[in-house]
């Protein structure tokens, strides 16, 4: 019984972990009319991984070659 108890304990922590809010840093690299640009940076402030890499990719752009964004979360 003690066994099952301190598993429990133990994954509901690692669960909790995952799911904790904190700030994310969103870098964007591309080009507009043909000049890049590196290190557009935004940060999401007390969100989840998930809403903030969602966030992030809607960043993404490409109008032809000479206009797009490519966006990571840090």
């Amino acid at each position: 019984m003690k066994k099952i108890m301190l598993a429990t304990l133990v994954l509901g922590g690692l669960a909790a972990m995952t799911s904790c809010k904190k700030d994310w840093v969103c870098s964007c690299d591309g080009a507009f009319g043909g000049v890049s640009y590196t290190g557009a940076d935004t940060t999401f402030t007390d969100m989840k991984k998930d809403e903030a890499e969602t966030k992030c990719n809607s960043y993404d752009y490409s109008f032809g070659t000479d206009n797009y964004q490519d966006c990571e979360l840090q």
